[in-house]
This record gives structure tokens, sequence and C-alpha cells, in this order.
């Protein structure tokens, strides 16, 4: 009888632990239009899942690996599609951001700790929180609204910037 309980004790601390993981990304892809969450039985053992929709008229995919194992590392990749060439670099993003509206993006989504990487066709967007977090935490609405926002206004600025002259 101690034994099922204990057993029992050991299953809740893990769900309450695990419970916030597994409900952030579907409170973040609420965010989304024609949002699809991708995470099947196999997610909660693996820690990855996925969700797409679009944002803005921009598509967008977000990854999230939670941590599973003690060396492992928890992180969140939000996507979205640019129509800038697949040649651009990191340097590129920042030099190529113009205007007040494209580095006020800039400065907001790293004062959130994002570090931004172009990627064929996409600008991604990487949080991975170090030290003693609670990976990836509550899910806040409004941080993640203004970076997607953030993400929208860079990508906008990225394809005016980078577009053939007319």
């Amino acid at each position: 009888m101690l034994a099922l309980l204990v057993l029992a004790s050991i299953v809740a601390v893990v769900w309450a632990l695990n419970a916030p993981g597994q409900r952030f990304l579907p409170s973040f892809a609420r965010l989304l239009t024609e949002r699809a969450v991708h995470a099947g039985p196999w997610s909660v053992v693996s820690g990855r899942s996925r969700a797409s929709g679009t944002f803005g008229g921009r598509d967008v995919v977000i990854e999230l690996k939670l941590r599973r194992g003690r060396h492992d590392q928890g992180y969140l990749v939000v996507s979205m599609r640019t129509n800038a060439p697949a040649v651009i670099d990191a340097a590129a993003i920042d030099a190529h951001t113009t205007g007040d509206a494209g580095r006020r993006a800039l400065f907001t989504l790293a004062k959130h700790d994002l570090m931004l990487r172009p990627g064929e066709g996409w600008l991604h967007a990487r949080w991975q929180p170090q030290g003693f977090v609670l990976f990836p935490g509550a899910f806040a609405e409004s941080k993640w609204r203004e970076v997607l926002d953030s993400m929208h206004a860079v990508t906008a600025s990225l394809d005016a910037a980078t577009a053939p002259p007319a």
C-alpha cells in the first residue's frame, strides 16, 4: 500500500512539473490563424512538439523542445516566412532591418532573449533560457503576441530592403 502511495506521489509530481510545458504550445498556437498543433503521444516522451499557422498573413512554425534529461536543454523556436533571399546571413538581419518599427522590433526580440537567424526563406527566433528556469513556464499571451508582432515587423523590413529594384 505504501509503494502505491509513493508511486502515485511521484506521478503527481512529474505531471505537475510537465503540465505547464504541455499547455504552452496549444496556448501559443491560439495566437495564429489556420493553426494546427502537431503533438502526439510520443511528444510527451520526446518533449518535441510543433504548431503551425499564419500571423499577419505570414506562415509561422513554432517548435517546442522540453527538457527531458539531466543534460538536455529545452528551447523554443518561432519561425516566420520571409521573402528575403536565402543567402542573407545573421549580420544582414541587423543591417537590412531599417526604420523605427524595424529597429524597435529588433530591440523587443533582444529584450525577450530571442536570438535571430535566417534560414532558407524563414526568420528563426530561438529562445533557450539558461540557469534554473522552469521552461517554458506559464504562457504569457502579451509577451508572445509582442514577439510575433516584432517578427512580423522584422520580416517586412527584410522583404522591403532585399526586394529587387522595380
